[in-house]
């Protein structure tokens, strides 16, 4: 079973690439997450782990994504580069 921990080491790695890179933002798929840190199939009860180290990654200029096509439970789109002096999201913007 995967942590949380887990989850986060993973995206500020796919942060980090991306920014070395030099994209300007990153946007990461809940579901494609879990399957790629889990190796399993998206097993719901579990979900909780990669959703909740998605938000605890997100600083205020950071956007959830919102596509009823998708049956994932949270996208977002993370802004690069990553600054460490940015607040946590408090309020989240959300975007169409």
């Amino acid at each position: 079973m995967v942590s949380t921990d887990h989850f986060r080491q993973e995206i500020r790695s796919r942060l980090e690439l991306a920014t070395a890179r030099g994209g300007q933002n990153l946007t990461i798929d809940s579901g494609e997450l879990y399957k790629s840190v889990s190796k399993l199939p998206v097993f719901n009860p579990w979900m909780i782990f990669c959703c909740n180290a998605m938000r605890a990654e997100m600083t205020t200029v950071d956007s959830l994504i919102f596509d009823d096509a998708k049956e994932t439970l949270l996208t977002v789109n993370y802004r690069l580069p990553r600054n460490q002096n940015r607040p946590r999201a408090g309020l989240l913007r959300i975007t169409p």
